[in-house]
């Protein structure tokens, strides 16, 4: 998915430990590095969600299943 129909398509919020497979809706960045670990329209590894764990992310924007 590229970035621009991620960040226009419908989103929820979910835990980040359910994250898995699912597909990033808006990039999180915290300052600093402000270097997103994933962008809108990535698929979610489980590589990503352990980085999010260790930086403390609970939760993330992901696209909406239909």
């Amino acid at each position: 998915m590229t970035p621009r129909e991620a960040l226009f398509a419908p989103s929820e919020r979910i835990d980040i430990k359910n994250a898995a497979g699912r597909i990033c809706a808006a990039p999180l960045i915290s300052c600093p590095p402000a270097i997103p670990i994933a962008i809108a329209g990535e698929l979610i590894s489980r590589d990503i969600i352990d980085l999010f764990l260790y930086y403390g992310v609970r939760e993330i924007d992901v696209v909406r299943e239909i």
